[in-house]
């Protein structure tokens, strides 16, 4: 999917993640005039929804209904590719939720292998493959598409180590509901 275009002449977008909203925040700026409409996109709770916030420190700021229109336009399409995966099966958005709590943490040294397993295992692989995109990214892509496929041999306990610590992170951060 191709990115919105560039933005119209004297405007920029500053992008920035805030640790205490769990959000992105997505900030129009005009020529010195910084963060006079203020996207907060949420990517770790699928229940908060995307918001907009409005400031102009230095007073009244007229925005032309084009750069309105095309910033909108910008912001929508980081919704669908920050949110993209919670759009996924309650299943699976629980299954990232947990992991990706863990993986934060909680990691260990033989966890990747183990998620792999337990991925394979639990989900279909085109929810796997969605997992693996937005939690393990780091990986190339193409190698740990074909891992799924053929997970590596991993000892049981564990996966089932991997897959308590998920349900206590799920419980913690009340997204699992069990």
């Amino acid at each position: 999917m191709p990115g919105p275009p560039t933005p119209p002449e004297g405007y920029t977008v500053t992008h920035h993640y805030c640790l205490p909203e769990d959000a992105w925040h997505l900030e129009l700026d005009h020529q010195g005039a910084r963060g006079l409409l203020t996207a907060v996109i949420p990517d770790e709770d699928p229940k908060r929804q995307p918001s907009f916030r409005f400031s102009d420190p230095g007073g009244s700021h007229e925005v032309p209904y084009e750069v309105m229109r095309w910033f909108m336009a910008y912001v929508a399409d980081h919704v669908g590719r920050i949110r993209a995966w919670m759009s996924l099966p309650p299943d699976t958005v629980d299954t990232i939720v947990s992991l990706r709590e863990v993986r934060y943490t909680d990691w260990g040294e033989g966890d990747h292998e183990a998620a792999l397993v337990l991925l394979a295992e639990s989900l279909p692989h085109e929810q796997a493959a969605a997992v693996v995109a937005e939690l393990l990214s780091d990986a190339d892509r193409a190698t740990v598409l074909s891992d799924l496929a053929c997970p590596p041999e991993v000892a049981a306990d564990r996966v089932e180590a991997l897959r308590a610590r998920m349900a206590e992170a799920g419980w913690r951060s009340g997204t699992t509901y069990e």
